[in-house]
Order: C-alpha cells, then sequence, then structure tokens
C-alpha cells in the first residue's frame, strides 16, 4: 500500500498520478503517514511543485502571474501532475505510454493547446511525456476529423438509453440489467421512455433546438423485442443527419428488428464481437456463437445499414495470437467501422471483483493500430478511461467518408446532449464561458420510471 499526502488543491489529480503505478495507493490527511508528498508553494502567480519520497524529490516550477483565471488552474494541475510523474518514472523505471496526461480525452487537451497558439505536439512528447506513438495517434484523429470539431450553436444530439441486456458480461460495470430479470419493469419503462423522449423532441421544437443526430445506446438496446422497438422510434418524428443503434449482441438481432430500424430511417448500427474465439465468448459470459457474428453482419449489409464492430484487447483466457486472429477476422468482413477497446476493469464488474489482471494488452492495441492502418482504416475519436490495462486508450476506426459524428461529438464535448432514458446524461456546452453542464437520470429503471417528471424538469432547466 503506497500512501501519497499532498497539500495541492487537486488532490484527486495527483492520486490518479500515483494509481498509474501503483494501484493500491491511498490519499491520506498527515505527512507522518505518507510514502509519497507533493506541496505546493506560489508567491506572486509563481507557482513551484515538489514530489518527494524517502528517495527521491522532483521539482516543478510554472509562472501563471499572466494567465487568466482558468488557465491558471490548468497550468497549476499540469506541472503539480508532472513533478509527480517525473519521480515515480525514476522510482520505478517505468514510463507510461500517455506520460503524465490521466485525462479522457487527449485530443481535446492537443486541440486546446494549438488553439492558444503552443506547440501541442512538443508540449505532448518534451513536456508532458507522452510516447511519439500515442503523439502521432492524436494527430491523426485530429486530421480525419478536421471541420467535424466544431460546436454547433442551437443544436443537439438526441441519445435515447436502454438499460436492459440479455446476460451480464464479466468486464461490464454498466447499471444495465438482465431483461429476464426485470421482465416486469420492461413495459412500464417502455411507456416512460416514450413520454420522455416525446416532450423531449417538443421542448427542442419550442426552443428552436435542432436535433441533429440520434443514437440508442444502453444496456443492448436490441434486447427489446421488435414491436417495442418500433413503439420507442415511432417517438423520432424528425430526419437526423445521422441515426445509429448500437444493436451490439448478434444474438439479438434479426430480421423483424432490422425492418423496424430500416422504416424508421436508422442509418448505422453495430454487431459487437468483441472477440472472434468461441472459448473467450464462452467464459466472459457472451451467449451467442462466433458463427452468429457472421451470420448477423451478413443480415445487416443487406439491408445497407453502416456497421461498427467492437473488439476488446485483454479479455481473460485471451492470449496475443488469439487477439490477432479476432482483429483479422474483423478486417476480413471489412465493416465500416472497427472500435478496439483497452479492458478497464471497474468497480462493480466481475472480473474487478475477482481481481484479474490482463497481460500482453500493450502488444495487442499496438497489432490492432497497424493492422488496421494497412488495411485501410483511420483513428477517428479516442478516449481513455480510468483502470485501463497498461495505461492504454479506446480507438474507433473508419474507412473514409465513415466517421460516426455521434461519437465524434460526445468523445470530443463538441456537442450538446439531449438524452432520455436511465443513466442518460444530458450535457451543455456553453462556448463563451469555457465549461459544460451536465444533468444525469436516475441510474436505476425503478426510480427512473417512478420520478420520471422530476428529470425531465432537470433536463429541460439545464438548457434555458
Amino acid at each position: 500500500m503506497i500512501a501519497l499526502y499532498t497539500d495541492f488543491c487537486y488532490p484527486a489529480e495527483i492520486h490518479d498520478v500515483v494509481k498509474l503505478f501503483f494501484d493500491d495507493s491511498i490519499l491520506v490527511d498527515q505527512t507522518a503517514q505518507c510514502d509519497l508528498s507533493l506541496t505546493e508553494q506560489c508567491q506572486g502567480g509563481k507557482y513551484v511543485y515538489v514530489a518527494r519520497s524517502a528517495k527521491e524529490s522532483e521539482e516543478q516550477r510554472v509562472d501563471a502571474a499572466d494567465a487568466s483565471e482558468l488557465q491558471a488552474v490548468r497550468l497549476r494541475k499540469r506541472y503539480a501532475k508532472l513533478a509527480m510523474y517525473n519521480l515515480l518514472v525514476r522510482l520505478t523505471g517505468k514510463k507510461m505510454p500517455w506520460g503524465s496526461l490521466t485525462g479522457i480525452r487527449p485530443t481535446k487537451l492537443a486541440d486546446q493547446l494549438a488553439r492558444e497558439g503552443l506547440d501541442w505536439r512538443k508540449t505532448f512528447t518534451e513536456l508532458l511525456g507522452v510516447s511519439e506513438e500515442k503523439t502521432q495517434l492524436v494527430a491523426d484523429i485530429l486530421a480525419v476529423q478536421g471541420g467535424l470539431r466544431e460546436h454547433k450553436e442551437g443544436c443537439a444530439d438526441l441519445y435515447v438509453g436502454i438499460p436492459f441486456c440479455v446476460s451480464r458480461c464479466s468486464y461490464c460495470s454498466f447499471t444495465s440489467g438482465d431483461i429476464n430479470h426485470l421482465k416486469k419493469y420492461v413495459e412500464p419503462y417502455v411507456e416512460a421512455l416514450k413520454r420522455d423522449i416525446n416532450c423531449t423532441l417538443q421542448f427542442a421544437r419550442d426552443r428552436k433546438i435542432v436535433v441533429r443526430n440520434v443514437y440508442f445506446g444502453g444496456g443492448t438496446p436490441t434486447s427489446l423485442n421488435a414491436a417495442q422497438l418500433d413503439e420507442i422510434m415511432s417517438c423520432i418524428n424528425i430526419m437526423p443527419l445521422e441515426y445509429t443503434v448500437e444493436a451490439g449482441r448478434p444474438d439479438t438481432i434479426d430480421a423483424n428488428k432490422l425492418d423496424v430500424f430500416k422504416k424508421h430511417g436508422v442509418q448505422r448500427i453495430s454487431i459487437n464481437p468483441q472477440t472472434f474465439n468461441q472459448s473467450v465468448l464462452d467464459v466472459i459470459g457472451r451467449k451467442h456463437t462466433v458463427k452468429d457474428i457472421y451470420d448477423k453482419y451478413d443480415l445487416a449489409k443487406k439491408y445497407g445499414f453502416t456497421v461498427n464492430m467492437d473488439l476488446i484487447a485483454g479479455l481473460p483466457t485471451e492470449t496475443f495470437d488469439m487477439f490477432c486472429h479476432s482483429v483479422d477476422e474483423a478486417a476480413a468482413l471489412a465493416p465500416d467501422n472497427i472500435t478496439v477497446h483497452t479492458l478497464a476493469l471497474k468497480h462493480g464488474s466481475l472480473l474487478k471483483e475477482q481481481n484479474y489482471g490482463a497481460s500482453d494488452v500493450v502488444k495487442m492495441v499496438d497489432y490492432s493500430r497497424k493492422k488496421l492502418y494497412r488495411a485501410g482504416y483511420m483513428p477517428y475519436y479516442m478516449y481513455r478511461q480510468k483502470y485501463m490495462a497498461d495505461n492504454l486508450e479506446n480507438v474507433g476506426y473508419c474507412r473514409a467518408g465513415k466517421a460516426c459524428l455521434y461519437n465524434i461529438g460526445m468523445m470530443e464535448e463538441l456537442s450538446d446532449i439531449l438524452a432520455c432514458g436511465t443513466n442518460a446524461i444530458s450535457k451543455r456546452i456553453l462556448v463563451e464561458e469555457n465549461r459544460i453542464e451536465r444533468v444525469a437520470n436516475a441510474k436505476d429503471v425503478i426510480t427512473y420510471i417512478e420520478r420520471n417528471d422530476d428529470y425531465l424538469r432537470k433536463k429541460f432547466q439545464l438548457f434555458c
């Protein structure tokens, strides 16, 4: 157990850096109990950060005297984290692929630095310790996104959450529930969700908010039957620029549901293998076969849908060679998008409770990047999460012209979000104030159904 003490105003940020190196680290409130410490001193806008252990110390200085209040906060966090990171590199002999960065969106930071007139690549590699490979990944993503990195004033995307799945995967920490255990709540949830969507779209019309993209997520939306999906989609009485449904599990996809999607103008769906190795599917709790993946992909392509496939690097029992097979099979099918996730062991997942540790993940992610580049895919969005294996990332790859606009807007925090359903988070981007406000719906189905009006009111207040 590594104990960290800091008098810095944002201790969680420093703790995040320590957790890159020591999973079992904790924050303490007395220096006498600590193994690591970070102190801050300020004189006339000049800050000094000193990170210490019993053997080593590291100092970083930053002059924030002429910076705006927001810029000063950013600089303080950046250099405080850097002091602790550099100390830990010396203590452990390890470097992280993303250096001292612990945030979710490195691309957003790079864009922000560029807008401030800084050489973001130099800042990443020489100051923050980001590897050349990850820096190039950010550059490639920014190039693909191009003019799509804009906040459209007066516009929003609509998110619709379906919190049910046909089984729970061992890596899952979402608040979705097994539909077989929640049968009595499915119809009440559908009714509550329909009301949520109808009221939200009416609010958007009244406020003259243009809904550009529609995204159904979960859970697994296709855990509902075709009639229930038809009921919900009948509430979407607009013509969005992009309409996406996370179909996800191959065993939940059939012609009746795809007919419903086509009827309502859905353009994009996901068919998520996670792996093309049957033994691994069985271990993680997926209730479909590898053959189902091929069959449902062929079926979806007959309808002309743009298709995304998800893979996960670091799944239990999946060796490096097995993962390479999954990437090769996905590339051979040639879907329009392939998203490669790094396994994240979050609280609430079975694998976290079992203290599972992934291996060879760096090699897996590196192989997927090289393979998909050669196959004609380019990265178009990326995000990171806490507790990711080897401090890596999730990357969405696409063929030319096939980027998912909702994913870019959501992951890069460029789009306002009107969110419906359980655990759905509405978001408003206040560009001039350089801040984002959020309002979350209930995480559980029962509370959402019972307090539907309360969550509608809070959502609408966000946009007033």
